[in-house]
C-alpha cells in the first residue's frame, strides 16, 4: 500500500509539473502576472485618490477587484483573472516540486516557491469569489480572521509572530528592491527595456515593502491590544498613513511606488524567468 501511494504521489507531482510547464499552462501563468500587475495599478490609483482627499475609496485588493467587476465585461475579466492566477500558482507548485527533487537546491527554495504558490492561489481565490458574487470587503475579512485567531488558545502569540513575519517580509521587499536582487533571478529584461524595468522594480519593491511593513505593524498592534478592530488591512494602513502629518504626500509617493510594482509585475509576463 505504501509503495502504491508513493507511486501515485510521484505520478501526481509529475503531472502537475507537465501541466504547469506546457505551452498553455505557461501562457496562462504569464497572464497571471499581468492581472497581479493590474491589481496593483488600480490599488495605486485608489491610494492616490485617498491622498488627494477621497473618502469612499478602498485602496486594497477587494477595492481594486470591485473596480474591475463594475467595468463593462468585468465579470469575464474576473473569471479569466482567476484562471490565470490559478495557473501561476500551479507554476510555483511545480517549482517547489522540482526544487524538492533537486540536490542543488535547499529547503528555502522549496518553501519560497510554495509560499509564492499560496499567495497567487489566494489572489486567484479572491478573483473567483467576486466572480461568484461572494466577495467580502478586505478590512472586514481581515478583522474576522484576526478575531478567530485571537479567540484560539495561544492566538495572541501566533498573531504577534504573524505580524512580525509580515514586517520582516516588508523589510525583505525593500532590501530586494534596493539591492536589485530581482534582476537575473526572477526577471531578465534586455536591450532598451532593461533600465525602465529595473527602475520600476526598485521603486515597486520598496513601496510594496513599506506597505507590507505598515500592515505588519497593525497586525502586531491588534494582537498586543487583543483588539481585532485594530487590524484594518492594507486599506486601513494607507488611510492611517494619509492621516499623519505630511501623510498625503507620503501616501502619494507610496501610490506611485505601487504603480511601479504593478508595471514591474506585468513586465514579468514578458521578461520573467519562466
Amino acid at each position: 500500500m505504501g509503495g502504491a501511494a508513493k507511486g501515485a504521489a510521484r505520478d501526481a507531482a509529475s503531472g502537475t509539473v507537465r501541466a504547469a510547464r506546457s505551452k498553455g499552462g505557461r501562457a496562462l501563468a504569464q497572464g497571471g502576472f499581468v492581472f497581479v500587475g493590474l491589481l496593483h495599478l488600480i490599488i495605486a490609483y485608489l491610494a492616490l485618490r485617498i491622498a488627494l482627499g477621497g473618502q469612499g475609496e478602498h485602496a486594497d485588493q477587494s477595492g481594486a477587484i470591485q473596480q474591475i467587476a463594475g467595468a463593462p465585461g468585468g465579470l469575464v475579466v474576473l473569471w479569466v483573472a482567476a484562471l490565470c492566477c490559478a495557473a501561476l500558482a500551479l507554476w510555483w507548485i511545480s517549482e517547489a516540486i522540482l526544487s524538492a527533487r533537486s540536490r542543488s537546491e535547499g529547503t528555502w527554495d522549496v518553501l519560497s516557491a510554495a509560499g509564492k504558490a499560496a499567495v497567487f492561489l489566494a489572489i486567484g481565490g479572491l478573483f473567483l469569489s467576486y466572480a461568484l458574487g461572494a466577495g467580502k470587503d478586505s478590512r472586514q475579512k481581515s478583522q474576522e480572521i484576526t478575531a478567530t485567531i485571537l479567540a484560539a488558545p495561544g492566538g495572541q502569540v501566533v498573531l504577534v509572530i504573524l505580524g512580525l513575519v509580515v514586517v520582516g517580509t516588508g523589510v525583505y521587499y525593500v532590501w530586494r528592491g534596493v539591492s536589485r536582487k530581482f534582476i537575473g533571478t526572477e526577471i531578465s529584461p534586455h536591450g532598451r527595456a532593461r533600465k525602465p524595468v529595473e527602475a520600476v522594480g526598485v521603486l515597486g519593491y520598496a513601496a510594496k515593502g513599506a506597505a507590507l511593513g505598515i500592515v505588519g505593524v497593525l497586525v502586531t498592534v491588534a494582537a498586543l491590544r487583543f483588539d481585532a478592530s485594530e487590524q484594518t488591512g492594507l486599506d486601513g494602513a494607507l488611510k492611517g498613513l494619509a492621516a499623519q502629518p505630511y501623510g498625503a504626500w507620503i501616501l502619494g509617493i507610496v501610490a506611485v511606488g505601487l504603480a511601479c510594482f504593478g508595471l514591474y509585475s506585468a513586465a514579468r509576463a514578458k521578461y520573467g524567468q519562466m
